[in-house]
């Protein structure tokens, strides 16, 4: 296979962000409730690119108890999960470099998305995003990878997607993606190897 001529799209939750605890796991232990129904309405909003996730947040915050501003808040919740994969970070690089194109394909609202890029640094290893906020609709939605193919303006065939959710590997693959549920950097590097001959 040709890397020139075909595309590695990459979730980033699980795969190339592995933090010890995620933020709204231990908000869903500490707030069941309050975390699923805000979860469910105003971060799926700001998550789909319908609205912004900073106005949703200081009527959170003031249900949950805390004292903080939005941007405090939104602070300890980005910093909190900045823990890249730094080794399979490495491998995308390499992936780079041998003329693979490289692009984030993730569930994130636009603050997370941002800070993603610019914070944790992954705009040193991807050519660009295909967060759903940007998109406009969240895995495993059939209408994400149509319109992810789209935009690409290559063949489905031609697209090599990881991620760690089987729902969203499914989908990938019913689009026509050569789709691979992320199991560890050992398998991607096997994988991907192949892909190369």
């Amino acid at each position: 296979m040709n890397p020139e001529t075909h595309v590695l799209l990459l979730d980033v939750d699980g795969v190339l962000v592995t933090p010890p605890e995620w933020f709204g796991a231990r908000l869903l232990r500490e707030h069941p409730e309050l975390t699923r129904q805000f979860f469910q309405t105003a971060f799926y909003a700001a998550s789909t690119g319908k609205s912004d996730l900073r106005t949703h947040l200081p009527g959170f915050i003031a249900a949950l108890g805390r004292t903080q501003t939005a941007d405090e808040f939104l602070h300890e919740w980005l910093e909190s999960e900045n823990h890249p994969n730094t080794p399979l970070l490495d491998d995308v690089r390499q992936l780079r470099a041998a003329g693979w194109r490289s692009y984030l394909a993730t569930n994130q609202e636009a603050h997370r998305t941002r800070h993603l890029l610019h914070e944790v640094g992954l705009n040193e290893v991807v050519d660009g995003e295909f967060a759903s906020c940007t998109v406009g609709y969240r895995k495993p939605d059939p209408q994400y990878f149509a319109e992810v193919t789209r935009r690409l303006g290559v063949a489905p065939e031609q697209i090599v997607f990881w991620d760690d959710n089987a729902d969203n590997v499914a989908s990938a693959r019913a689009a026509g993606w050569q789709a691979h549920l992320y199991i560890g950097r050992g398998h991607f590097g096997r994988v991907m190897a192949g892909q190369n001959t």
